[in-house]
């Protein structure tokens, strides 16, 4: 093999082993079984209440939900503790909540820590992953803490009833129970699937304490800021929502691949996965032992913009720098601009680059349009058959993954086809001008999201200007475009693919926009000659790369 083919393709196969080490590193551990040593969470024994209590779909109220309160309680009294159950003033709210506590060594009168998880299910479905899941994570996280050192900190244990519905009891636990006055930092569970990591995805306000904690206290941190955004657009709440008006300072954990099984009779024990099982339950062990040695008198700090690294490190800093750092990065791209121009570019060929990505946006929707028609025609032919229509949110990976794939090609080919003879660099920094211009807006408007344009934003156009001064097609140009691309590579591709998982068909439209910027980050990896290998195009037609 020549230099210049090792060139070429040695920063796409560097790429590729990137971005497949932080796909990979985003997987769950492997669950630990029944011989798990008594002071380690393991997954095994949490299944056995994970199943006892997803027996059956027990909403509030219910005489299912009164047979979970009745487990409940024994299994707490089997772990040495004094249940009590929560009847809430008002006789408008039956929600029944199952409490107990765990006596610290420390000096009474301290801030304790408040374990919370509901335990009431949705009516259409037993509800195994949401939530039975974090029910038996705390059984089992608190079985696991008991074995070992006593807590220096109090520990609250509230199951509590009706967040399905109304959230009435952690309303009635907030308004109306002595021990909130007690608590310091909570730790909720919940849960939007059955399978995938346990992500840590919403904190309260002022973060800035318990995210430096968070990421000293776990072994496989996945968390992100850009989450919180995220989850603020939607519509849904957890029972941390309720904590948070409280002003109760916390951490919300849960998990979402699986979305298809949300809310229905598919979410059932045996579809759990144990190893999102392991995962949250390790968090939630890990957490406990570590906040329950912490002064948790002052939980609260300055915001923080966060994310996590390969699922090993936390990357944190303050919300007051990222307005600075957007607009740094914005005059960054006018010197690259300014420097590409005077190297011989035209601001022409810019905007052209930045129209392409748009006409490449356009060409996503068409597929999309596309594959909506195909799915509609498809259960329109079923139905015309008498035949049960295809469920395709339960191949929602699969749909997701060739759609984004689809758009990326097609980015790629008409930056091809219509770049014509336009300077590559030009029109790959064209590209990046969206980047930019998205990271200052939402620095604006959403401030835990701009990381996510900013950081690979500055390095690729550190990185194209590197690869334009040593000339591009060599081996050592190569190298300084793969590494403008590393925060794309890792920041961007896992959380694309924890999309694919997690916001399923109705996100159809995001998702696959975040595909073709994605796609567009990466473009500099390759000279316009292998762009047209790798989009299945004839080379003999372009121009040689400047």
């Amino acid at each position: 093999m020549n230099h210049q083919r090792i060139a070429n393709w040695a920063p796409i196969g560097a790429a590729v082993l990137v971005g497949w080490i932080g796909i990979e590193a985003q997987k769950p551990p492997r669950a630990l079984g029944l011989d798990a040593p008594a002071t380690a969470f393991s997954a095994g024994r949490a299944q056995k209440h994970l199943a006892r209590i997803a027996q059956a779909p027990h909403p509030m109220g219910s005489a299912e939900a009164e047979k979970v309160r009745a487990y409940l309680v024994t299994q707490l009294k089997e772990l040495g503790l004094e249940p009590s159950i929560q009847t809430p003033y008002s006789s408008e709210n039956p929600a029944r909540n199952v409490l107990a506590r765990i006596r610290g060594t420390g000096p009474p009168g301290r801030k304790a820590l408040l374990l919370s998880a509901h335990y009431d299910s949705v009516a259409a479905g037993p509800g195994a992953g949401d939530n039975a899941s974090g029910v038996a994570v705390i059984l089992e996280a608190v079985r696991a803490l008991l074995a070992g050192p006593p807590p220096v900190r109090d520990v609250i244990v509230l199951f509590d009833d009706g967040e399905e519905i109304d959230f009435g009891g952690s309303i009635a636990f907030t308004r109306e129970h002595a021990w909130n006055n007690d608590v310091g930092v909570v730790l909720n569970f919940d849960a939007r699937g059955n399978s995938g990591p346990s992500v840590m995805f919403e904190t309260s306000d002022d973060n800035g304490w318990l995210i430096t904690q968070y990421a000293q206290a776990v072994s496989h941190p996945l968390a992100t800021s850009l989450s919180m955004d995220v989850y603020k657009a939607m519509p849904n709440d957890t029972d941390l929502t309720v904590y948070k008006q409280a002003n109760l300072a916390g951490l919300n954990f849960a998990f979402g691949a699986g979305v298809a099984a949300y809310h229905s009779p598919h979410d059932i024990p045996a579809a759990m996965d144990p190893d999102t099982l392991q995962h949250q339950g390790q968090n939630a062990l890990q957490c406990l032992r570590w906040f329950t040695a912490l002064d948790l008198e002052k939980p609260h700090a300055p915001g923080v913009t966060y994310f996590s690294l390969f699922s090993r490190f936390v990357v944190a800093y303050p919300m007051t720098f990222v307005l600075p750092l957007a607009l740094a990065t914005a005059a960054l791209y006018g010197l690259v601009a300014a420097w590409l121009v005077v190297r011989g570019s035209t601001l022409r060929e810019i905007l052209a680059g930045a129209g392409l990505l748009f006409l490449a946006q356009l060409a996503a929707l068409a597929i999309l349009t596309s594959a909506y028609m195909i799915m509609q025609g498809i259960n329109i032919t079923r139905s015309s058959f008498n035949q049960e229509p295809f469920h395709f949110s339960h191949h929602d990976l699969l749909i997701l993954s060739v759609a984004s794939t689809l758009a990326g090609l097609a980015t790629i080919s008409i930056y091809r086809r219509l770049g014509g003879m336009s300077d590559w660099t030009a029109l790959c920094a064209g590209a990046w001008l969206w980047w930019v211009v998205l990271g200052c807006i939402l620095a604006a408007i959403a401030p835990g999201s701009s990381y996510f344009f900013v950081w690979p934003s500055v390095f690729g156009l550190c990185g194209l200007a590197a690869s334009r001064k040593l000339g591009e097609t060599s081996l050592r140009a190569r190298g300084a475009a793969f590494l403008g691309s590393l925060p794309a590579l890792i920041l961007v591709l896992p959380l694309l693919r924890t999309m694919f998982d997690s916001l399923g068909l109705g996100m159809a439209a995001p998702i696959v926009g975040l595909a073709v910027l994605f796609t567009a980050a990466i473009l500099p990896l390759v000279s316009k000659g292998r762009v047209s290998q790798i989009a299945g195009l004839p080379a003999s037609t372009l121009t040689a790369a400047p």
